[in-house]
């Protein structure tokens, strides 16, 4: 299936967008531009299902707020689940057979730049900062007291887009998602007059907090992005999906969690609130132990039998991702020392048993072995589906 359709640059405007009475649509310029063709990514066959992207002259259209994420988010496990989360989430209001995904273009850089800083009154001695979505600075006599009394609770937002084929044949936005990255730890330190800085300090915030402000946070992005400025006022008749996402601790192995979602429909409000419960445990480690110690026992028994195929101790490693106290998931990374390629087809052969004896049927497993020189295999298992194995 392909869909394709001319874009229309508009002047002050994000590129490739033209209102219509009905939405946003992806249309065509006038007869003095030149055509550019828009068309979808190629359906490839997967385990797993990914929205198809649109591609502009047969490249991949990147987000506005292209290389900001990274300079923002410190860790990148929690970026890479924020990125693939929202597409989970976003599945249950835009579904895969029928829209396509594009990275965000309504939040402009400079724009979102100024929504992560602290709040400030425009009358203030550097200018101030009434855009900014983060609490204003605190009281207090010292830098750390008034930095710790109101930390800042958001460290980035993430926009997606969807569109769909419309009954015309044209492109058209058909939904955002909004994920909302907030701090579980903000780390701030101080900046001396000499230009050198002190040492790193931190403050908690609590899931409660990361939560309530989320809430009050979204609710805010609502009102910009529907403002009678941005694309005429179009945007009002677009449902945007919000997902609020705690991020982890910056030394931390596991990505954070997403908490909460809710949609605003089109010309409505936020509706109700729905609480995610997620986690992430490493395997093994004191804390999988503890909390998770009928699933910990079942991988340490599988680290034992791979372990027992070298002469040598094998480290094994996995990530288990919990939905509601249930383990959804399961990635492990089995790093070994290279010595033949048939080793490392028996090695695979004997992992994927070991997987199908030790494993649930309905648990999704992903292994990647590698050795020094790269990658060497993977075993991958589906809910309910015998393994696919593949030999590099």
């Amino acid at each position: 299936m392909a869909a394709s359709a001319s874009l229309l640059f508009l002047s002050g405007c994000i590129p490739g967008l033209q209102p219509d009475e009905e939405g946003v649509d992806i249309e065509q310029e006038d007869s003095d531009t030149e055509e550019t063709k828009v068309e979808i990514s190629p359906e490839i066959p997967s385990l797993d299902s990914y929205y198809r992207s649109i591609l502009q002259d047969g490249q991949y259209i990147h987000g506005v707020t292209r290389g900001f994420n990274t300079d923002v988010v410190y860790n990148r496990l929690d970026l890479e689940r924020l990125e693939v989360g929202m597409q989970e989430i976003a599945s249950e209001e835009f579904d895969q057979e029928n829209y396509f995904f594009r990275e965000g273009q309504f939040i402009a850089k400079q724009e979102l730049n100024q929504w992560l800083m602290r709040y400030s009154e425009e009358e203030n001695d550097n200018g101030g900062n009434p855009l900014g979505l983060n609490p204003a600075l605190g009281d207090g006599e010292s830098f750390e007291q008034r930095e710790s009394s109101q930390p800042r609770v958001l460290s980035n937002i993430l926009e997606h887009n969807y569109i769909f084929e419309n009954s015309d044949g044209n492109l058209q936005v058909g939904g955002l998602v909004i994920g909302l990255s907030m701090n579980s730890v903000y780390y701030f330190r101080e900046r001396h007059e000499d230009g050198t800085y002190g040492p790193w300090l931190e403050e908690e915030i609590s899931e409660e907090v990361s939560l309530e402000e989320g809430k009050r946070i979204a609710g805010e992005v609502l009102e910009r992005l529907r403002s009678a400025e941005r694309e005429d006022g179009q945007l009002t008749n677009v449902p945007v999906m919000f997902a609020i996402f705690r991020e982890n601790q910056r030394e931390a192995v596991v990505p954070g969690e997403f908490i909460a979602t809710a949609v605003a429909e089109p010309n409505e409000e936020i509706g109700s609130w729905q609480n995610i419960s997620e986690t992430h445990y490493l395997f093994p480690s004191q804390e999988a132990t503890e909390s998770q110690r009928e699933d910990a026992e079942v991988f340490n028994q599988f680290k034992e039998d791979i372990n027992q195929f070298f002469e040598n101790y094998v480290g094994v490693v996995g990530e288990g991702h919990y939905r509601n106290g249930e383990l959804r998931s399961l990635h492990i990374e089995i790093p070994i020392t290279f010595y033949s390629k048939t080793e490392v087809i028996a090695f695979t052969q004997h992992v994927t048993d070991r997987v199908k004896q030790r494993f649930p049927e309905e648990l999704d497993v992903e292994i990647q072995i590698s050795s020094p020189s790269g990658q060497e295999a993977l075993v991958l298992k589906e809910p309910g589906s015998e393994p696919f194995t593949h030999i590099y």
